[in-house]
């Protein structure tokens, strides 16, 4: 008598009684956790997307998109494993309810139902609230990279596109011409014009790749209007032309996409998400909250940040919204002990302080922060004790099209002070200040951010914004987008967000149920 196990079901024996779908999954599985939070949302919006009276009946879209969700929250990004899992994996082969579903299908679902994909998330971020777990009191944003679906080394100047433009497009010149030619003998032998549905691939491939092209060509010549005064000419990614090269965090540069999620402070849940393809992630702040209002009816009270988001106009928005900001003010790593907070900012700091002054880390020079302004008398005070007076008005207009007021202050003299060698610029002197109209509500932000209970909160913030970005790109394997355009990858940077959000849901479903079971037991 053999000492192995049996097998409780061999290969090739013929069973009496064959054994369920919902028997292979026990009870406590996460993937029915997951389907009843889906089966308890609204898919009106996505079943008017569908004819139902004509053609092979389709799956229900909470079918396919339980199984695009549940994939990503596993991993599964590509739509071939996806394909693979519904006919091999049992949690997949349970979700699908037994249907083999080809990758093409899965492909075509995810880039069709942008906008209902909103509303979806809308709803599960409501379905969080109901549970009373979302209670968006704190929101901690943050950006991240991700890699476009397009090569590091794909890329080219308006004047090398040009060129290949105009090289394909004698290219298709050709090609057509042999087309007529062809058509011309089919005439002949046929005695009337064969046409065909559709063009011939490699002429169809030929304008696809013109077409590219021409967006390319695009995307460099917006690139250098921009930057008119460059000295080299910009290049683009010719694969995606809406992705912009960006240093990657890793090192190099690489066509990329900025990504950024803004998070609760209680739940940690996704509530707003969005993509950008430049690096211009302090203008997300106030669209950011008005989006969450839109979606939940309710604004947060708290908005953690770091410093690339404490634009003067964001607090300013910020307070006018009545939305405590939390955001380090100071570009420059400002000590607490800064020798240039004293009392009376007319006597100078001792000497042997200095070294301790604040400095900015692109010029070796004093920061701003070395300077103290007194409001009475609006003016400021060097550290050497010197006043700088009130100058002139500048204004500059913004790249977001409003215009900044800049008050100039500068001191009378500054050739006999001790400091001049680490305050005065190459060229200047004198030294100057500015500060533009946002510069009360700035001050009191750094004047809270001083405080105790600033830090504490403050602290949060990285934990909070930056665990749903290392979640999706280290869980879920979306270091680089699948798809191109920017109309896309934002689709596919929600589907992550909605999957991140569901597998934590999830989570606090099992738990408390769990909880739930030990008490009754």
């Amino acid at each position: 008598m053999s000492g192995w196990n049996q097998a409780p079901m061999p290969r090739d024996e013929l069973l009496l009684f064959r054994q369920t779908l919902g028997e292979r999954i026990g009870q406590d599985h996460s993937v029915r956790l997951f389907a009843e939070i889906l089966d308890g949302l609204n898919w009106q919006e996505w079943e008017c997307r569908y004819v139902l009276v004509a053609g092979q009946p389709p799956i229900h879209p909470r079918i396919m998109a339980g199984l695009v969700l549940y994939g990503l929250s596993h991993g599964l990004r590509s739509s071939r494993k996806l394909e693979w899992a519904c006919k091999n994996a049992v949690d997949f082969m349970w979700l699908a309810e037994g249907r083999t579903i080809d990758h093409a299908t899965f492909c075509g679902f995810r880039t069709r139902f942008k906008n209902e994909l909103k509303e979806l998330f809308r709803q599960i971020g409501r379905v969080a609230i109901g549970m009373e777990l979302l209670a968006l009191n704190q929101v901690a944003l943050d950006g991240t990279r991700v890699r476009a679906n397009s090569s590091r080394s794909s890329t080219a100047t308006a004047a090398t596109l040009e060129q290949r433009l105009a090289a394909l497009d004698e290219q298709i010149e050709q090609m057509m011409a042999e087309a007529e030619k062809v058509d011309g003998r089919e005439d002949d032998l046929f005695g009337e014009r064969v046409t065909g549905t559709r063009l011939p691939r490699e002429l169809s491939d030929a304008v696809r790749r013109r077409e590219c092209l021409r967006r390319a060509l695009q995307a460099a010549q917006k690139a250098d209007a921009v930057h008119p005064k460059r000295k080299r000419a910009a290049k683009v990614p010719v694969a995606d032309p809406d992705s912009t090269i960006m240093p990657n965090k890793e090192g190099g540069y690489a066509p990329n996409f900025n990504p950024v999620a803004a998070v609760d402070g209680e739940s940690g849940l996704i509530v707003d998400a969005d993509v950008l393809n430049e690096m211009r992630e302090g203008e997300t702040v106030i669209p950011t909250v008005q989006r969450i209002a839109e979606s939940f009816d309710r604004q947060p009270e708290q908005f953690l940040a770091d410093s690339t988001f404490a634009t003067g106009e964001n607090l300013s928005d910020l307070a006018e919204l009545e939305i405590e900001p939390v955001m380090p003010v100071d570009q420059t790593l400002v000590p607490d002990d800064n020798p240039a907070d004293r009392t009376d900012p007319s006597r100078p700091v001792a000497e042997d302080l200095w070294p301790r002054l604040p400095l900015r880390l692109q010029t070796g020079k004093l920061d701003r922060a070395a300077f103290v302004y007194e409001e009475s008398r609006d003016c400021y005070w060097c550290p050497a004790g010197r006043e700088l007076a009130f100058k002139t008005v500048k204004k500059k207009d913004r790249a977001t099209g409003s215009c900044s007021e800049y008050r100039v202050y500068g001191c009378a003299s500054c050739a006999d002070c001790g400091l001049a060698s680490i305050c005065l610029t190459k060229g200047s002197k004198v030294r100057t200040v500015s500060h533009d109209q946002h510069e009360p509500v700035r001050r009191a932000t750094a004047l809270r951010m001083k405080t105790a209970d600033g830090k504490q909160v403050y602290a949060r913030r990285a934990h909070l914004a930056e665990t749903p970005n290392a979640v999706i790109k280290q869980v879920m394997g979306l270091r680089q987008f699948l798809h191109r355009g920017l109309a896309k990858v934002r689709a596919e940077w929600l589907w992550a967000c909605t999957a991140f959000n569901l597998r934590k849901l999830v989570k606090v479903k099992a738990t408390l149920r769990a909880e739930a079971a030990h008490c009754a037991g």
